[in-house]
């Protein structure tokens, strides 16, 4: 198995931890970490193997943007 196979199979395993932390109280801080690894890993896969490992950080970009958009548009919501 290449290495950029490795990193790639790593970086969706991590992708699917964020949505199943091992504690409850821990949630946050695993969550940005593996994300972050995840993000990185996929991007390293993709610069050395197939470039859909891209989908991996690009999913992780996307699904924050949504994310800060909710926040923004429902903070600005409140203040009218």
């Amino acid at each position: 198995m290449k290495r950029s196979t490795k990193a790639g199979i790593t970086a969706a395993i991590l992708l699917v931890s964020i949505f199943l932390p091992p504690y409850a109280e821990w949630r946050a801080p695993i969550n940005f970490i593996c994300a972050v690894l995840a993000c990185i890993l996929g991007a390293l896969a993709a610069a050395s193997g197939r470039r859909w490992w891209l989908l991996i950080p690009g999913s992780i970009v996307a699904g924050l943007a949504l994310a800060l958009y909710l926040f923004v548009s429902g903070t600005t919501a409140s203040f009218q």
